[in-house]
């Protein structure tokens, strides 16, 4: 699984790069080229947390497009998100290729108690794609109060519980009650990826 850019401080501070070198994958002697430029310009930059494997660090903003975010780590593997939701991911196995989360988005996004039905596309060992359907519930939680950049954050928190036939998860969300966004999640990439945490470190 790749290694994540543990940064910190100043983007600008050359020992960014030293740090972003010595967390490199073995076998690897650079870091991914387009890491060099997003820290230059002090991209926007996302702390990720992965559970089962207990990996975790800081992931670059790379591009922004149809309201897509793609999230840069060292090694170059990325997250896809849209408006704070994981709708992709490549380069942590066989996870999660794309996503159809409307329905949990307007809910999420909206505060309010609603079933939905999400589509997952996933890559399998066989290089071949399986798309799976989920049924789900999303409810609001109430306001919970939690730490974004060192600063005590009037949140809703939403919980998400999807099933299908075999699987099942559950994805929490901390919405900003000031500017509405995601500020905070726990999201399930796969049964591979498992679950990742994220939370806003810089916009």
């Amino acid at each position: 699984m790749p290694l994540l850019a543990m940064t910190s401080g100043c983007a600008n501070d050359s020992n960014d790069f030293v740090e972003l070198q010595a967390l490199l994958q073995p076998g690897k002697a650079q870091p991914d080229p387009r890491i060099q430029p997003l820290l230059d310009a002090d991209a926007p930059r996302l702390q990720v947390g992965f559970l089962d494997s207990g990996l975790a660090g800081v992931m670059l903003l790379e591009n922004s497009r149809d309201g897509v975010r793609t999230w840069l780590s060292v090694d170059g593997a990325t997250l896809l998100t849209r408006q704070g939701m994981i709708v992709g991911e490549r380069g942590f196995g066989a996870g999660l290729m794309a996503s159809d989360i409307a329905q949990s988005m307007d809910a999420v996004l909206g505060g309010y108690r609603a079933e939905t039905v999400r589509f997952h596309s996933f890559l399998t060992g066989n290089d071949r794609t399986e798309m799976r359907s989920y049924k789900c519930v999303v409810e609001n939680r109430g306001d919970k109060i939690v730490t974004i950049r060192g600063t005590p954050t009037s949140t809703r928190m939403m919980r998400e519980t999807c099933n299908s036939t075999d699987q099942n998860f559950v994805n929490v969300y901390w919405i900003s009650n000031t500017s509405g966004q995601i500020v905070q999640s726990r999201q399930w990439l796969g049964d591979f990826a498992g679950v990742v945490t994220t939370r806003q470190v810089s916009e």
